[in-house]
């Protein structure tokens, strides 16, 4: 049975969590689903973020008009690139801005172009919005175009929402996952690489040479002298907190794919925290999980797409998996 909009402002008055996939044929159809919603958000006078792609961004504006400016607008090919940083360094930062008010934002995941390699990740943030803002006072919605997207992808966003708006009505997703479990379902079993990477096993007291073989492929692969410091240090900071908190040895693989540079960095040790990389630990903590967490962050600032895989069993261990784009590929 269909559940109307006024349901979903029910839930929203008690400080909970509303996260919904919005289900839209075309760009008309985007403005006519939303343009209530902005409305009523400056009504009430919250604030309000929209992450989207470009061409979306400018079909929201012109509807908005004037009131555009009242919106904190940011570009999803940017922001989103690395979508293991979307819950700490955009939703998080604006929902920390307004800590007395309920906010809005509005964030398009996934469409046709998007590269397939970064499909895991997407449906993992997705699926752990639903943990890292459990209790607190956000509504996300999430847009995706029923008219380009692969049945698959509306299948997942089901999965990962729990409600589906289409048109004027708003569903209780009956195929509604568990957040941890699907988003674990996702990240755990990281495809092979293409092709042979160079591996490199390493000890307490080899780090330098982890740079040096993660350089040495960032030239090769025609990285700028930037993205080449960046790259190596993020992978220098995985190694650390595998040295650090995992014990040695560590091994780090270098392979190059399709439009990319990939470094991986893995362990024995076990991640618990499912949000570990994705939200601030707090500054005083002392643990070797939040301390790794931190770290994380920055290596998901650093990087086009982090993929982090932590397994249980017989092949128990974590990965981190670390992409950078080659423009000339």
């Amino acid at each position: 049975m269909a559940i109307r909009s006024a349901a979903v402002e029910n839930t929203s008055r008690d400080g909970r969590l509303v996260h919904e996939a919005l289900f839209y044929r075309d760009p008309p159809s985007l403005s006519t689903a939303l343009l209530p919603r902005f409305t009523d958000a400056f009504a009430a006078g919250r604030p309000v973020a929209v992450v989207v792609r470009r061409s979306r961004t400018e079909l929201l504006q012109s509807m908005l008009g004037s009131d555009a400016a009242r919106v904190r607008w940011l570009d999803m090919a940017r922001e989103g690139r690395n979508p293991t940083r979307l819950i700490a360094a955009v939703l998080g930062r604006f929902a920390d801005q307004h800590p007395d008010r309920r906010v809005l934002v509005v964030g398009e995941p996934m469409w046709p172009e998007r590269p397939r390699a970064d499909y895991a990740a997407l449906v993992a943030h997705e699926a752990l919005i639903n943990v890292a803002f459990a209790g607190r006072a956000l509504t996300v919605i999430c847009p995706y175009e029923v008219s380009t997207l692969a049945s698959h992808v509306l299948q997942d966003a089901a999965r990962t929402h729990p409600t589906v708006v289409t048109g004027e009505d708003t569903w209780t997703s009956l195929t509604y996952d568990d957040p941890v479990d699907l988003a674990m379902s996702f990240l755990s079993d990281l495809p092979e690489p293409e092709g042979v990477p160079e591996r490199l096993t390493f000890g307490a007291y080899e780090l330098a040479r982890v740079r040096e073989l993660v350089s040495a492929h960032a030239v090769l692969a025609g990285l700028g002298s930037s993205r080449r410091d960046d790259l190596v240090l993020a992978v220098n900071e995985v190694a650390t907190n595998t040295l650090v908190h995992a014990g040695a040895p560590g091994v780090l693989r270098v392979w190059r794919e399709t439009g990319r540079l990939v470094c991986e960095v893995s362990d024995h040790g076990q991640v618990s925290d499912p949000l570990i990389g994705r939200h601030p630990a707090p500054p005083t903590s002392r643990s070797p999980q939040a301390q790794g967490g931190r770290g994380l962050l920055l290596v998901n600032e650093l990087c086009d797409l982090v993929q982090i895989a932590t397994r249980s069993g017989a092949t128990s261990g974590t990965t981190v998996r670390m992409h950078m784009i080659v423009a000339d590929d």
